[in-house]
Order: C-alpha cells, then sequence, then structure tokens
C-alpha cells in the first residue's frame, strides 16, 4: 500500500500576496524604510497584468491625462500613479 503525502493547502491564486509574503518571510532583516516603500507604492494599489491594462483602466475612468502607469519593481505587475515616469 503507498502513502498518501501530506496534504499541501492549495495557494491563493495571486501571484503579487505570494511573492510579497515571500519576500517578508525571507529578508535577512526588517527595514523599515522599504516596508513603508512597499505599503506605499505596491500593496496599496490595483495591480494591472501589463501597461494596455493599467492605461485600460485609466482611460475608462476618464483618468488618462493624470494617471501614468509604472512597473512595480517590488510585485512586477503595473500600478497607476500620478507623478510622471
Amino acid at each position: 500500500m503507498s502513502r498518501r503525502s501530506r496534504h499541501v493547502p492549495p495557494k491563493s491564486g495571486n501571484a503579487a500576496e505570494d511573492l510579497m509574503q515571500w519576500y517578508l518571510k525571507d529578508r535577512a532583516s526588517a527595514d523599515t524604510w522599504i516596508d513603508t516603500d512597499v505599503a506605499r507604492s505596491c500593496t496599496s494599489k490595483q495591480q494591472y497584468a501589463d501597461e494596455m491594462d493599467a492605461r485600460a483602466h485609466a482611460l475608462m475612468n476618464g483618468m488618462g491625462d493624470v494617471l501614468f502607469s509604472y512597473e512595480c519593481r517590488y510585485c512586477g505587475f503595473w500600478h497607476l500613479t500620478r507623478r510622471p515616469t
């Protein structure tokens, strides 16, 4: 009779959330500046798969001339910001 493998809970399906959890768990030491930057520039913003998707959402909301898209250095997804890139 073969042994069953242990039950592994399924992943959340949100790649950015999984990546963020890995980063927080495996970093060498706490850095409050990085934590603040991650919260400001990533975790508090909507994630878009690519630049076209981010721009489309800005245009649909009538904010195409005010919001700019950028690729996040922390999660790899795209976000919108008011700062020109």
